[in-house]
């Protein structure tokens, strides 16, 4: 079997991993919104659970609306990255797969993860902060946290980036050699 052949096969498998994997995050989400929100207890035990909450919660109907809203922007954002990875291995999978298309999806890629985790360290923040703001003075919380999880995001997201950069420049010069020859 050909090099070319097994990356094609390659390539397609792991778009199905990446579908199924969004669709596992999809079922995920839309059983936290669901499921959780339309039961105090529930959603309370998550989100303490979640974000580390030992203090008393304001659980007001903005408040849960807020993390709802903030929570969904997060799964977009996971999805967004998703998809970006998703047409970067359709782009590996295609004629050639040294191309610029591929060069672009996967800097997006790289790009929708950066976002997505500076995404769920601010929103983070701001759910924590929308959930104890009704609570009386001095048990109001304020968290901002940094892992090692989100450092490594960071990190794949960064050799990403640089790969879809070298990616980019080799397929313009395998370009000019073709155009040459």
């Amino acid at each position: 079997m050909s090099e070319s052949v097994r990356l094609r096969r390659l390539s397609r498998m792991m778009q199905f991993a990446v579908l199924a994997f969004a669709c596992f995050i999809g079922f995920g989400a839309l059983w936290f919104l669901t499921s959780w929100i339309g039961d105090a207890r529930e959603f309370e035990t998550a989100i303490r659970q979640a974000y580390s909450l030992q203090g008393p919660l304001a659980l007001t109907p903005p408040a849960v609306a807020l993390t709802a809203v903030l929570a969904s922007l997060q799964f977009g954002l996971v999805f967004l990255a998703l998809y970006c990875v998703w047409q970067m291995f359709g782009a590996f999978g295609g004629e050639e797969p040294l191309s610029v298309e591929a060069a672009t999806w996967m800097h997006r890629a790289s790009i929708a993860f950066v976002l997505t985790v500076a995404g769920s360290i601010v929103l983070q923040t701001v759910i924590v902060l929308a959930l104890t703001l009704g609570n009386p003075a001095g048990q109001k919380v304020l968290s901002v946290s940094f892992g090692s999880s989100q450092g490594m995001a960071l990190l794949i997201a960064a050799i990403m980036y640089m790969t879809g950069r070298v990616l980019a420049v080799a397929a313009e010069v395998r370009a000019e050699q073709r155009d040459f020859v």
